[in-house]
């Protein structure tokens, strides 16, 4: 599956990677949506919001279970990183550096 967001729409879309299938996973309180990662292990997803209330969240990759991560001390996070084996997430911050 290929999984994305859009800050046009402000959504997270999935797809199969023949583009059958798609399906919109998250389409409400999203405001700039930017950066997403997977945990296929866990079967997790997790993204990036920057918009007026910027914050990281994470869901099951159906879309289900959303939950807000962090929500103080960021200014614009968009990328995203994750480390499986040590089970971390590390960002990056656009606004803050």
């Amino acid at each position: 599956n290929l999984y994305w967001t859009d800050t046009g729409t402000d959504r997270i879309e999935v797809t199969r990677l023949n583009g059958t299938s798609r399906k919109i996973l998250i389409s409400e309180n999203l405001d700039e949506p930017r950066a997403i990662v997977l945990n296929p292990v866990m079967g997790y997803m997790y993204w990036t919001d920057w918009g007026e209330s910027p914050k990281i969240e994470c869901a099951y990759l159906d879309g289900s279970e959303r939950r807000v991560l962090v929500n103080t001390s960021l200014g614009w996070p968009n990328g995203l990183a994750l480390d499986l084996e040590k089970n971390k997430l590390y960002w990056g911050d656009a606004k803050t550096d």
